[in-house]
């Protein structure tokens, strides 16, 4: 089982930052307004609580207090950034690919093949999650379609990354 100290800072970061990108770039890909974001971070809040309650040291560690509040620091910065807000999805869904891909890199040299499962299944997990949180196109709830065009875009890239299966 790896541990933090088993990472650069520069793997770390990305193993840390990844599953918070994949939220928001599954969330900003499917436009689901005010309602629609609530539930999408609840599904991202219940996806932390069954990790901090599971059996993986390594991803518990990831959702440590402190490691959740140096991510969003780092997102909001790496936001900043960001001024044309029509820009704003694309580079969420860079930067989460480019987390991902760099996070299992990470987990790939260090020979932590359980942890690598582990951690693809809870990004492909969590992009699961905020996908089908809330209903997008729909009017205050009604109508609209479970899973936008532009989530199962970024799914489908995030199953590449991850060399998922699911649909």
């Amino acid at each position: 089982m790896a541990t933090r100290s088993d990472f650069s800072a520069e793997q770390w970061q990305a193993l840390r930052n990844a599953p918070q990108l994949v939220a928001l770039a599954t969330a900003a890909a499917g436009n689901s307004g005010l309602l629609g974001s609530i539930s999408e971070g609840m599904a991202l809040a219940s996806t932390m609580a069954e990790t901090l309650r599971g059996q993986q040291p390594l991803l518990k560690e990831i959702f440590a207090k402190d490691e959740m509040l140096a991510a969003q620091d780092h997102i909001k910065s790496m936001l900043r950034s960001v001024t044309d807000k029509s820009a704003l999805n694309s580079s969420l869904q860079k930067a989460a690919s480019d987390a991902v891909t760099a996070a299992l890199a990470a987990l790939t040299t260090k020979g932590a093949t359980t942890d690598a499962d582990a951690y693809r299944a809870l990004l492909t997990g969590i992009g699961e999650k905020i996908a089908n949180a809330s209903k997008e196109g729909g009017f205050l709830g009604f109508g609209g379609e479970r899973v936008s065009e532009g989530e199962r875009q970024f799914l489908a890239q995030l199953n590449a990354l991850t060399g998922s299966k699911r649909a």
